[in-house]
């Protein structure tokens, strides 16, 4: 054993039955793992994103669908939450009170899934109202009244 070996090991309890002397205890030394967050500081990343020239628009708005599809699936989520509270409710009150109160249960689930999607309009004109997507839109609309020019009396 070398002198690190001999520091690393210690011994916990002796036992007077006389252990042999050629066992020699299986040291695991495990290295710490780095956290991503912790390599994206050491890198100077800090998280940010990435685009290739030209593709940072695309890259965006499908960033921001994303963002629009999670929230109309939560709302729905949450809509069908209620109904299914609501028609528990129902049926434990009355009998066959599912069924009677089922268009009162499926417009307040109506109600409640409304409420979360009403966002949804929001986040759209967000993520098209952007510099970039202002520019194009500015560029094409001069395209389209010069080519309307062509064609005035």
């Amino acid at each position: 054993m070398t002198d690190d070996d001999k520091e690393k090991v210690h011994l916990l309890s002796h036992s007077t039955a006389g252990a042999e002397p050629r066992l020699k205890p299986i040291i695991l030394k495990y290295n710490k793992r780095k956290k991503k967050d912790d390599e994206a500081v050491d890198n100077g990343d800090e998280g940010k994103e990435k685009y290739s020239r030209g593709l940072e628009d695309v890259q965006r708005l499908e960033g921001n669908v994303v963002r629009v599809a999670q929230r109309a699936t939560k709302a729905l989520s949450k809509g069908m939450d209620v109904y299914e509270r609501e028609r528990n409710q129902s049926s434990r009150e009355k009998t066959d009170g599912a069924i009677e109160d089922f268009i009162h249960n499926s417009a307040k689930a109506t109600s409640a899934y409304l409420k979360e999607a009403s966002d949804i309009p929001i986040d759209l004109a967000e993520s098209v109202n952007t510099g970039s997507y202002r520019k194009r839109v500015r560029k094409t609309l001069k395209r389209a009244s010069e080519f309307i020019r062509l064609w005035r009396i």
